[in-house]
């Protein structure tokens, strides 16, 4: 399975929301695109193509699987000096609960990239949201804020100063955004920001809260998944080409049988099972198994 803005940054972490509605009609519960055979849902504000493993611009090898994707950069597309890639609703926004979940993407990164033209200030952010009803509300929208230095790219999220992690090694990383429920339900959706590396090993990792300008976002109000979107990504950064592959969403954990079913076994974030017989005694036996 193909498993700082200086002065703007904090003032964006809402701005930058996409209409949810914009998204496809249908839900996406366990979607996963690796580009095999299609670029899916995605919209780019400039172009996205599919290349087969060792092609295209880059000539990447892919995160796994054949192919991989190359997305290219709208210059000013966000505003002026920023531009804009475009985003995938995973398959569709879901506007369904079905337990606590994730999203995900690989995206390939140069630890010897050029410093972006606004050395102050972030190369380009991945930004996440879960669904939302209310089209205001982007409270438990995130962002992973990547910054190259021409020697590593530091990794950033929200408003905070410091990275999560500084990756030195080029290759393809997993940048991870969990959505929790809270015990109380009236609380803000927890959401963990993790980064892992080609191998899988979790390199940096951070908790915050549903309270980002336009929130709170209740835990009461958490559906299903929303969108990942590549932007305020500096002109001419990365020679406005960037690698992306293994686009998916999912349950933490399993919660019924049908959780299971159609390759969803397979899509558990903190759960690895050996095929779907195994992930149904799980839920069976309430995770004794």
């Amino acid at each position: 399975m193909k498993t700082s803005v200086r002065l703007l940054a904090t003032a964006l972490v809402a701005v930058a929301g996409l209409n949810m509605f914009a998204g496809n009609a249908l839900a996406a519960f366990n979607n996963f695109q690796g580009f095999e055979t299609n670029t899916g849902d995605w919209v780019a504000s400039q172009a996205i193509t599919r290349v087969p493993s060792g092609g295209g611009a880059l000539h990447l090898t892919a995160a796994s699987g054949n192919y991989y994707a190359e997305l290219q950069n709208l210059h000013d597309g966000y505003q002026p000096n920023y531009g804009d890639g475009g985003y995938s609703f995973y398959g569709g926004a879901d506007s369904v609960y079905h337990g606590d979940f994730y999203q995900a993407i690989d995206v390939y990164v140069n630890a010897n990239w050029t410093p972006a033209r606004l050395g102050y200030d972030n190369s380009f952010w991945i930004d996440m949201t879960p669904y939302h009803a209310d089209p205001n509300n982007y409270g438990a929208e995130h962002n992973f804020r990547l910054k190259a230095t021409g020697a590593s790219v530091e990794v950033r999220v929200d408003g905070q100063t410091s990275p999560i992690v500084t990756l030195t090694s080029s290759g393809w990383y997993t940048f991870v955004m969990t959505y929790r429920r809270a015990p109380n339900l009236a609380d803000p959706v927890i959401t963990d920001m993790n980064v892992y590396n080609p191998a899988h090993t979790l390199l940096g990792a951070t908790t915050v809260f549903a309270t980002s300008p336009g929130g709170p976002f209740a835990s009461s109000d958490l559906r299903g998944n929303g969108y990942v979107w590549i932007t305020l990504w500096q002109n001419g950064f990365a020679g406005d080409v960037l690698g992306l592959d293994n686009v998916h969403t999912g349950l933490l954990a399993p919660t019924s049988k049908e959780d299971c079913k159609d390759g969803g076994w397979q899509n558990f974030l903190n759960f690895t099972f050996k095929n779907q017989g195994a992930c149904v005694s799980y839920v069976a036996t309430h995770g004794k198994h």
